[in-house]
């Protein structure tokens, strides 16, 4: 007799296919305090949409309950939407769970890390954060856990702010004891809570209120713009310390983050709580109105960009094993001082990454936001389409009834006509006189209307990256330039006809080899966004660019390559026109292959600058287009 193997399931580690409650797992997504998040769907629907679950991680867990009631109360954008709630009793014991929406997106932290944002982006997350508690606050909700952790960046920059099993309202139970700090993370306590917590003897629990929570807000974007925490993040020594000196403000360590956006951290950080803005409603309105009086220092990425690596440059490694005999007694000796090079190695470099971004880690995901906002676009384009064709129907159908009830369709034969032939008298009906074909001056008059059977002029399609523009318009706007602009030094070098541009040279073979393979035709053309190491914004139609590295992605295909696509080259922005030569390319899957490609067409000589350009700050289109050429003009 065949005895089936006993399946032993931990609540940490469901494998894909479990039934949870009438939900299907189908992966494990994330893992924190009180329980699991799991990615799953309806149990019999393989094209449901997938929903998170949240088990809990101890039997009869009341976290869950506390989350299930506080996310009842809470309906915004910024919230996880809940769907049900249950318990799972695999055997003896009983598991609550939630299944809320699927949020996708990164932490807070993580989508810093992986991009170089601007003080413009980080301030709309930040008003972004302070709606979602201004909302809870006014309904009598405190999060109690706010930290970058729980904040989760969605594609195109929408926020929600995850986790509210820490939470906290009116008529909420108690989950902690008398002399217990509230959920959270240490790092985000404030200092009232932390001289709490230094306190030998507390007589009463610790009350965590707004100011506590805008704290929080403040400990999280600290380290957003600095990638450090505060000084009185760290605990009661840290704010004995600040009491006698405040503690370096933000623009100081990062000195590329505005001061306006500087100081409102700084007074989130505040020692004392009045010293904070009053609620979370006055902290939204404070900073959108800083970010719509914001400069262009508000739109400088916050971080460096890490140089690249000398080809000359190595891997430092951890030293092999002493050669020759050891002194007795020297073993341990020995084995501290290699932990403490190691120790001192890696310090090293975190802070020399410390405030750094590689351009192509960045351009990566920075690639893959522009290519997901393209199919959003596409699918609501098709959508859109779909709409006003079904509404186009539907009115079309309702003329035809509504012309059916007045009889206009109804068979109405002409008049009848009396005529008389060779006297007799009779009738029958008016033939329609023929219409005359238009002479050649009618057909030249002015205010003639044309002929129906003329044929139509044919549309001009649009194009999606324009690459062509007329040259006598081009003729005239230089030569308006060089009458307008005489004394600047850009405009006299495109008159004198010595634009500042790189010096004319073969494509290497091994490129002509590579795109041969690729069938990548010479004048084979794409459209391109000009420079991904920048947040991707859709209402951003134009970029200031400098002289230097550049890294595109393709917006469509070229040759063999994808979409996706990144180009790596350099730009000239010293003449009239934005030159851009790039040398290689690499696909989505990895593999890189040297290219020959140019901005705009190859005849022209480069991208045309918008007027806006001022001296060492080009303006030029977002989205523009490339050229497969086999030497660089």
């Amino acid at each position: 007799m065949d005895v089936a193997p006993l399946l032993v399931l931990s609540v940490d580690a469901l494998p894909p296919g479990t039934r949870v409650g009438g939900w299907e797992v189908l992966r494990r997504l994330a893992a924190g305090g009180y329980g699991t998040v799991y990615a799953v769907r309806r149990e019999g629907r393989p094209r449901a949409r997938e929903h998170a679950l949240k088990l809990a991680r101890h039997f009869d867990s009341p976290w869950f309950s506390r989350e299930a009631e506080i996310l009842s109360r809470l309906r915004h954008a910024g919230v996880p939407r809940l769907m049900t709630s249950g318990a799972w009793r695999p055997g003896a014991g009983s598991y609550p769970f939630l299944v809320m929406e699927h949020v996708e997106g990164e932490s807070l932290y993580a989508w810093s890390s992986a991009r170089n944002p601007t003080a413009r982006e980080v301030g709309a997350l930040l008003a972004q954060a302070a709606g979602v508690l201004a909302f809870a606050h006014q309904r009598g909700v405190l999060h109690r856990d706010f930290k970058g952790d729980n904040v989760r960046i969605q594609p195109g920059g929408r926020l929600k702010l995850l986790d509210w099993g820490a939470g906290w309202h009116p008529e909420a139970m108690p989950l902690t004891g008398t002399g217990q700090l509230p959920p959270g993370t240490a790092h985000y306590y404030s200092p009232q809570l932390h001289f709490w917590r230094a306190s030998a003897h507390p007589s009463h629990a610790p009350l965590y209120s707004v100011a506590d929570e805008l704290y929080a807000v403040g400990v999280a974007f600290h380290r957003l713009l600095t990638e450090t925490y505060p000084t009185s993040a760290l605990g009661a020594e840290g704010f004995r310390l600040e009491e006698g000196r405040a503690a370096p403000s933000v623009s100081l360590i990062n000195p590329r983050v505005p001061r306006a956006l500087a100081s409102l951290i700084h007074r989130l950080l505040a020692f004392e709580p009045d010293a904070r803005p009053p609620n979370a409603s006055a902290l939204a309105s404070e900073i959108r109105s800083l970010l719509a009086q914001a400069d262009a220092d508000w739109d400088v990425p916050l971080f460096d960009w890490a140089p690249p690596r000398s080809p000359q440059s190595r891997t430092t490694q951890e030293e092999p094993g002493a050669v020759g005999p050891v002194a007795p007694g020297q073993e341990v000796a020995l084995q501290h001082a290699r932990l403490q090079r190691r120790d001192r190695l890696q310090g090293m470099r975190e802070a020399r990454d410390l405030r750094r971004r590689v351009p192509a880690r960045v351009a990566q995901v920075e690639a893959r936001a522009i290519l997901a906002a393209n199919q959003v676009r596409r699918r609501e384009a098709w959508r859109a389409a779909w709409r006003r064709g079904a509404m186009g129907v539907l009115f079309l159908l309702a003329l035809v009834s509504l012309a059916w009830g007045l009889g206009a369709f109804r068979k109405q034969g002409p008049p009848p006509v009396s005529v008389n032939v060779q006297g007799t008298s009779g009738t029958r009906p008016a033939s329609t006189p023929m219409a005359r074909s238009p002479t050649p001056d009618q057909a030249a008059a002015p205010g003639a209307a044309p002929s129906s059977l003329a044929p139509r002029p044919p549309e001009k399609n649009a194009m999606t990256v324009p690459l062509k523009q007329d040259r006598a318009s081009r003729a005239r706007s230089l030569a308006r330039g060089c009458t307008l602009a005489v004394g600047a030094a850009s405009t006299l070098a495109a008159c004198a006809g010595t634009p500042v541009r790189p010096e004319p040279q073969r494509c290497p073979q091994a490129a002509l080899d590579a795109m041969k393979e690729l069938r990548m035709h010479r004048d084979a053309k794409a459209g391109i966004t000009l420079d991904v190491r920048y947040p991707w914004r859709a209402d951003a139609e134009e970029l200031t660019v400098k002289d230097g590295d550049i890294v595109s992605v393709q917006k469509s295909r070229l040759g063999r390559l994808p979409e996706g696509t990144l180009l790596y080259g350099r730009l000239w922005t010293g003449g009239e026109k934005v030159v851009g030569h790039y040398t290689r390319a690499e696909t989505p899957d990895g593999h890189t292959y040297p290219v020959c490609i140019v901005l705009g067409n190859r005849e022209d000589g480069g991208w045309w600058k918008s007027p806006r350009s001022k001296p060492g700050a080009t303006v030029v289109n977002r989205s523009i287009g490339v050229t497969v050429v086999e030497a660089f003009p």
